[in-house]
C-alpha cells in the first residue's frame, strides 16, 4: 500500500453530484464505518473515492522498470532524435488528407 497524504476538503461550493446503487449489506458497513469515523456518510464515501483515486494516480506516475531499465529508456527518450526519411516523405503526402497534419 501506498502512503497517502491526508485528503483536505476541496475548497468552494460542491456543485456535482453523483448517485450509485448498493447491496443493503455494503450500506450498513458504511454506515458503521461513517459513524465510527464520526463523519457523514457522503463526507466518508467521498473521502474513501479521493483516497481511492490518490491511490490510481500515484500507481499510474510509477515506475516498475528495473533500474537498468529505466536508465536504458531515459537515455533513449533523452538523445537525439533521427531522421526517417520513408516518414517525412509520409507526412508531406497526408498534407491536406489528415486533420492537423504537418
Amino acid at each position: 500500500m501506498f502512503a497517502l497524504e491526508p485528503i483536505a476538503a476541496t475548497p468552494g461550493r460542491m456543485e456535482a453530484r453523483k448517485e450509485l446503487r448498493m447491496h443493503r449489506a455494503d450500506e450498513a458497513r458504511i454506515r458503521a464505518a461513517a459513524a465510527a469515523t464520526g463523519l457523514q456518510e457522503a463526507d466518508f464515501i467521498r473521502q474513501a473515492a479521493l483516497l481511492r483515486a490518490q491511490e490510481v494516480e500515484q500507481r499510474m506516475a510509477l515506475s516498475i522498470l528495473p533500474e537498468e531499465a529505466f536508465e536504458a529508456f531515459k537515455a533513449a527518450v533523452e538523445a537525439p532524435g533521427k531522421v526517417a526519411p520513408g516518414l517525412a516523405q509520409a507526412m508531406k503526402a497526408s498534407k491536406g488528407v489528415l486533420k492537423d497534419a504537418g
